[in-house]
């Protein structure tokens, strides 16, 4: 019986933690382009998608810097 009551416990602290699902975001650009076929003239699209996620390292940029003098 108290095997049950823990596990239940422990499954509900887990999805609490997990908490909500990050953001994403959808961005879709809409243009016309020239080609070698007819109409000549077409509408192209292309979609970017932005999403967020934890950072699980320290930024280590890289590069000689600015000089010192």
């Amino acid at each position: 019986m108290l095997f049950k009551v823990v596990a239940t416990v422990l499954v509900l602290a887990s999805a609490v933690a997990a908490g909500p699902a990050a953001p994403a975001f959808t961005a879709t650009r809409v243009f016309e382009t020239i080609t070698d076929i007819e109409p000549y003239i077409v509408t192209a699209t292309t979609t970017v998608t932005w999403t967020q996620s934890p950072s699980t390292s320290v930024a280590n940029p890289t590069g000689t810097g600015l000089p010192t003098n």
